[in-house]
């Protein structure tokens, strides 16, 4: 498959907006993405109704004064979601990209899932914030988004990367083998180099898995080379490690695989690398 191609299959990309700075970094990069791939970018604003209003105890009297309490976020968050949309198209009207606004009411994991079934990829931020009506750290939106979406997810952080390596892990689990497919058909930009790894008890095993992936990726002309990891210490280290080596800008890979062996390899390696504050995006697939 030629660069052309794979450049003509990313039509439409979505981005979660939730008025904090790993959001406005989302924006930037889905406006960057959109114009390497002429791919339409749509911004979702989302009404976090069900938390605001969450019954909760009261005391004799409370509930008129929690309805006036809910009342009012719920105002507010109206007036704050259609700023966020009202600076998304803004920013995309500057940048020359098509773009739309979408504005759901709901719990934002269940809008996201719903909406994300009608996008080629997700942009999030690496830390969410949509209940901000109700909490001032990060939530569970994006954890929630990884374990149950079945189209691919970028978690971004605050700053986005300069660098165009990339790191692939692999290891022929289902949720490996979309990531690195999805990956493959984004055209989104010319990554290099482009760093396929594998770690496995047996290193002849770790080795053809490897080269199988990167034969894969040159096959479609992306510059690959494989590279097997120790077969003992932590994955989630050694990725990391690896990361740091490459100076790689993005790590793509399975998001918490569902067999026993994939959650070991992945599960907590995606809770781990997304805890880490340095600089690079994250290509997921569940």
């Amino acid at each position: 498959m030629d660069v052309e191609n794979r450049v003509a299959e990313m039509q439409s990309i979505l981005v979660g907006l939730d008025g904090s700075p790993y959001s406005a970094a989302a924006v930037e990069l889905g406006i960057r993405w959109a114009r390497n791939t002429g791919a339409t970018l749509v911004g979702l604003g989302i009404i976090d109704e069900p938390t605001i209003c969450k019954g909760e105890p009261t005391g004799i009297g409370g509930s008129y004064y929690k309805r006036c309490r809910d009342q009012e976020r719920l105002q507010d968050a109206r007036r704050r979601v259609a700023g966020f949309l009202e600076q998304f198209t803004r920013n995309c009207g500057e940048a020359g990209v098509t773009s739309r606004t979408l504005e759901e009411v709901g719990l934002p994991s269940e809008r996201l899932l719903f909406e994300a079934e009608d996008f080629d990829l997700t942009i999030l931020g690496q830390r969410t914030y949509f209940h901000f009506e109700t909490q001032t750290k990060a939530d569970e939106t994006l954890r929630v988004v990884l374990h149950e979406s079945r189209r691919p997810v970028v978690a971004v952080c605050p700053k986005l990367p300069a660098s165009r390596a990339v790191l692939i892990a692999y290891d022929a689990s289902p949720g490996a083998v979309r990531a690195l497919e999805a990956f493959q058909k984004t055209g989104l930009e010319r990554w290099q180099p482009v760093r396929v790894v594998s770690a496995d008890r047996d290193p002849a095993e770790a080795t053809r898995r490897a080269e199988e992936a990167a034969r894969f990726l040159r096959s479609s002309d992306i510059p690959a080379e494989a590279r097997v990891l120790p077969p003992s210490g932590s994955t989630s280290k050694l990725l990391l490690y690896q990361v740091r080596e490459l100076d790689a800008g993005m790590l793509v890979m399975g998001a918490f695989g569902r067999s026993k062996v994939a959650e070991m390899f992945f599960g907590s390696t995606t809770q781990y690398v997304l805890r880490d504050e340095r600089d690079f995006l994250l290509f997921l697939h569940h």
